[in-house]
């Protein structure tokens, strides 16, 4: 799994994503999206979901 920052018209917006495979293709499942970037920053959420990760 990862994180990922996926632009959606003017916004961002981090998602956690897990990769699979399939046959011979690899398939990018959303697991959550989180919110929006601007709104974590404000709120200093990012760091703390990054802390709460590792």
């Amino acid at each position: 799994m990862f994180a990922r920052v996926k632009k959606t018209g003017p916004y961002e917006y981090l998602q956690i994503v897990e990769n699979r495979r399939e046959g011979k293709k690899t398939i990018q499942r959303v697991i959550a999206t989180v919110g929006r970037m601007e709104q974590l920053q404000a709120k200093g959420d990012i760091e703390n979901l990054v802390r709460s990760l590792s």
